[in-house]
């Protein structure tokens, strides 16, 4: 398959769809507790603590996959790498229909990060990329982002009905039809993926690739010392801290429906339900929705505008959350009270990376600013999760939970300080781009 085809280019929003129903499903299986949290702990057995081990051990192991992945992406076929991720992933699935012991499943764990970070992150954003334009990727990844909650959306809802079904909690087997679940949507986007997504590159980019393996000698001479150039940079720290508290909230906020479970009474089926709401279906609209809430006259086009907003937006409505009664008479309100908080915290991470083109950064070096950038940003996924799961076993729920939730402002705090630096900051090298003019 060809990219430069006639039908190629008219089927590209077919071949974005299915890249993000790819990753909408692929990212299910090793975040699985951000839906089935009690479902893991009450019918598969793992306490807190493991599960956020789990995806301790996952965020730490995926700061070096994402180096290897886009090493890999542009050495081997993307077509086959994603198919390869789409397998491995199922194959882990499967292992996990077993209720396998915790090391089994930690090492199933650490095998989705193969599949998911190493085989499938750079891949799919390379050819989406190739799809179109330079200038077309400012639609191009936000309807990718869109496609993966559909595809997210649609998994989940299908698999918790199938647990729903099969008798839920009260059958000690009904979570081995959700793995089993997830390992048919895997064979079936692998078979899908075989079909639709192209082997080659654009046939146009072809003479600039030979033009720039002509002059890769004087490329390497031109890059050196870029990494030094960008560690060197405050910008990329600023950047990186903005990035860092969208995520802490956004990684806080994955402990709602076991909240509501454990303080409020919710049941585990309606539990899962509402968490599809409250994380796919608000990334759905959340992408889209952020692009359009820039056009807002305050925010004046600017992502970081948007971060520092919903940072405030974030912390007021967390701070509601600390202060309502733990009564179940009110668990509607503090449903729709989180899935707005879930909808502002997407709308941050639909834009926090966008920040970085905010620093003024030299275009050159702008790839490895994002890298390290990425790498800081997502550091706490080495912490988080198991630092929340030992405050769940060790403390009373309510004051387990209270401390989520601080952490959270912490994060909002963080993204805060961080967004005003970065525009006080940019501000002054204006100023004196402008004296020096």
């Amino acid at each position: 398959m060809d990219l430069s085809s006639a039908k190629i280019k008219i089927n590209r929003w077919l071949i974005i769809m299915f890249l993000g129903f790819n990753f909408g499903f692929s990212y299910e299986p090793p975040y699985v507790r951000y839906t089935y949290h009690e479902q893991l702990t009450t019918v598969c057995g793992y306490t807190d603590t493991q599960l956020g081990l789990m995806l301790s051990a996952y965020g730490t192991l995926a700061l070096l996959f994402y180096v290897v992945g886009g090493v890999s992406a542009d050495k081997f076929s993307c077509r086959k790498l994603i198919i390869t991720s789409l397998l491995g992933t199922t194959a882990g699935c499967i292992i996990m229909a077993f209720y396998p012991p915790f090391w089994v499943a930690l090492l199933v764990e650490l095998l989705w990060v193969v599949t998911t970070i190493g085989l499938l992150w750079s891949p799919t954003a390379k050819v989406a990329a190739l799809l179109g334009k330079k200038e077309e990727e400012g639609k191009i990844f936000p309807m990718l982002s869109s496609f993966e909650g559909v595809g997210a959306m649609v998994t989940t809802f299908v698999c918790t009905f199938i647990f729903g079904m099969v008798g839920a909690e009260s059958n000690h087997d009904s979570f081995r039809f959700v793995w089993i679940g997830y390992a048919v949507f895997g064979i079936v986007l692998a078979l899908a993926s075989y079909l639709v997504v192209p082997e080659k590159t654009l046939k146009e980019n072809e003479p600039k690739q030979i033009e720039e393996t002509k002059d890769r000698s004087k490329a390497r001479k031109e890059n050196k010392g870029v990494l030094l150039k960008v560690l060197k940079n405050p910008m990329t720290y600023i950047a990186a801290f903005i990035v860092l508290g969208s995520y802490i909230v956004y990684s806080c906020l994955t402990y709602t429906q076991s909240y509501l479970c454990d303080i409020y009474g919710m049941d585990m089926t309606t539990a899962s339900y509402f968490s599809i709401v409250r994380n796919q279906m608000m990334k759905i609209i959340a992408g889209p929705l952020s692009i359009v809430f820039m056009s807002i006259a305050i925010l004046k086009s600017s992502p970081t505008r948007l971060c520092i907003v919903t940072s405030v937006l974030s912390a007021i409505g967390l701070a509601v959350t600390l202060l309502l009664p733990t009564s179940p008479n009110i668990l509607v309100i503090v449903m729709g009270l989180a899935i707005i908080l879930s909808f502002v915290a997407l709308l941050a991470k639909a834009q926090n990376f966008a920040c970085t083109g905010e620093t003024g950064v030299d275009p050159k070096i702008f790839g490895t600013m994002t890298g390290v950038v990425s790498l800081l940003g997502y550091s706490s996924d080495t912490w988080i999760y198991t630092v929340i799961g030992h405050w769940q076993e060790t403390l009373a729920p309510i004051d387990a939970y209270n401390r989520v939730w601080y952490l959270a402002l912490a994060g909002c705090a963080l993204m805060f300080v961080s967004g005003i630096a970065l525009l006080v900051r940019r501000k002054k090298m204006q100023a004196k781009e402008q004296a020096a003019a």
